[in-house]
């Protein structure tokens, strides 16, 4: 057997992780060993190595491959010798395009411990053993997965422990204790973020007062090498920070998945299927804090204002009564012409047609009312707790009750139609039999009636689980019994008090009605629903 000396007797050796757990005989060493002494053997002269260390057989694009490849296209290489087939990959058809490479070549391929060789024409049985080696591959995957969501589900971390936790034993991530340094900040981040500033702004000082970032302060501690002496926070940093349930005590994982061993790209799970375990490890915040951040973060964005770079305490929170849209505030630093009017209206009035009418209100009443409101129920629940709690119980299940009797007689009335309809199109069917209707008419009928029908079953679902809703939500005294008592006093209509205090306003137009005192006199009136954090509307009487 002869092969030209000038060209390369390639021998390729590679290593997955996983291959690491079969033992020594897969090392890197060893398989250069075998590699060698096959060479020697069968008289394979001016060798040279190709490795790739650590790298899976289900990825393609590795140093030490293309290396490889680029001398068989070059026509530099005579052989190509491994040893076993699963060494150049575990994907069918992957491997299938690299053989394809090699014979276009002129490369003579050869695994030895599978006794394949090229030079001795084709060998069906490498076929088979390239799907087992890629079924291996899928198997193993299976596997993994199912460990580590068992793992998630018994609450073992896989992760290292997020900003403001360290390791307890300061090695093992499977317990963790509060970093007082880091949690203050982290509490800091809650309780500005509730009193109105960004994101962006509390990035920005925690920068400028050169706070170590978290991946920063995590090497610190745990003795490595800086990355970089960066120490830069930005917006997205702060934002994690607030959706982390870890700082209410709640381990979450299992949150990203990839499709297939084969594609690697993170995808984001549906968030039922994440694994919570609920009271895993000391919290840093309230549940109600970060119930109440998360929640202003992900529905209501306070615009300043342009000219002042302030906003009023309640933008944000005012919604028009009759087309849910934000009411926006005009003349923010005129008191005398200062009003939240409907910004569906005032946007639609720009191109000459009111698309809703103006529910205009003025911002020093509203803000008097709505203080006044606050004061109200603060001053209650923190002198009345047990009676608080019953008023508020009490009234939470009268309004389910009154919401749940509404959407009942809308379901009855609904499933009393799809019922009719039902007699109505097997009436139509028995008339077209008959040759009562015309195949014209009776199509345009049945489509109208099917239709109608689909609408009205869809709208019963949508009502059915309104109804599950209402049920399942009530309201919770101890809760803002909780944030009550975070104040001593309440004296001024603050953003932070807005915040933490306040759900929505809903504002109705207002109407003019007679004065009772004053015949032959109007007086203008205007109804707004307060709904607060936590127990929703609340009447001291």
């Amino acid at each position: 057997m002869t092969v030209q000396q000038e060209k390369i007797t390639a021998l390729y050796e590679r290593l997955s992780k996983d291959d690491e757990l079969a033992g020594e005989s897969n090392s890197i060493v060893n398989q250069k060993v075998i590699l060698e002494e096959y060479a020697k053997r069968n008289g394979f002269t001016n060798i040279r190595h190709f490795v790739d260390d650590g790298t899976s057989g289900t990825v393609f694009n590795r140093p030490g491959l293309n290396a490889m490849l680029e001398e068989v296209k070059a026509k530099r290489v005579a052989v190509v010798i491994i040893k076993d087939q699963s060494r150049i990959g575990r994907d069918v058809l992957e491997v299938g395009l690299l053989k394809r490479t090699f014979e276009e070549n002129d490369v003579r391929f050869i695994a030895a411990n599978d006794n394949l060789d090229t030079a001795n024409g084709f060998d069906i049985m490498s076929i088979f053993r390239d799907v087992f080696n890629e079924w291996y591959v899928a198997d193993t995957s299976k596997k993994i997965r199912a460990v580590k969501r068992s793992n998630a589900i018994a609450g073992k971390c896989s992760s290292r422990p997020p900003y403001g936790y360290r390791a307890k034993d300061g090695k093992s991530n499977q317990e963790w204790e509060i970093d007082e340094y880091a949690a203050d900040h982290v509490r800091e981040v809650f309780k500005r973020f509730i009193a109105g500033d960004s994101t962006h702004i509390i990035a920005k000082d925690f920068d400028s007062r050169g706070i170590p970032t978290p991946m920063v302060y995590y090497r610190r501690l745990k003795g490595l090498p800086p990355l970089n002496e960066d120490t830069t926070w930005f917006n997205y940093t702060v934002v994690h920070m607030i959706e982390n349930q870890a700082y209410i005590g709640n381990l979450v994982s299992q949150k990203t998945t990839t499709p297939s061993y084969k594609n690697r790209k993170v995808q984001k799970r549906p968030e039922e299927d994440w694994v919570v375990i609920e009271n895993h490890h000391a919290p840093i915040i309230e549940t109600e804090v970060f119930e109440l951040a998360r929640k202003l973060h992900d529905g209501r964005r306070r615009k300043p204002s342009k000219r002042t770079g302030e906003c009023s305490p309640l933008s944000g929170f005012l919604w028009c009564a009759d087309c849910d849209h934000k009411l926006s505030l005009t003349h923010p630093n005129d008191p005398k012409y200062s009003y939240y009017v409907c910004s569906r209206y005032r946007n639609s009035k720009q191109h000459y047609k009111a698309a809703c009418s103006r529910h205009g209100i003025r911002r020093d009443e509203i803000e008097k009312v709505v203080l006044a409101k606050i004061q109200e129920a603060w001053q209650y629940a923190r002198e009345n707790k047990a009676e608080f709690a019953e008023k508020v119980r009490s009234r939470s299940n009268k309004e389910s009750s009154k919401a749940i009797k509404s959407k009942t007689a809308e379901l009855g009335k609904a499933d009393r139609r799809i019922a009719e309809l039902d007699r109505i199109i097997k009436r139509i069917y028995e008339d077209h039999v008959a040759e009562k209707l015309s195949d014209e008419r009776f199509t345009k009928m049945l489509s109208d009636y099917e239709t109608e029908q689909t609408e009205l079953v869809n709208g019963s679902a949508a009502l059915r689980a309104e109804v599950e809703e209402i049920r399942g939500k009530t309201a919770n005294a101890q809760s803002f019994i909780k944030l009550a008592e975070q104040y001593t006093e309440i004296t001024e209509m603050t953003a932070e008090l807005a915040r933490l205090f306040i759900d929505k306003i809903v504002v109705h137009e207002a109407v003019m009605v007679d004065n009772p005192k004053r015949k032959g006199h109007q007086t203008r009136t205007q109804e707004v629903h307060i709904f607060l954090n936590c127990i929703g509307e609340f009447e001291l009487e």
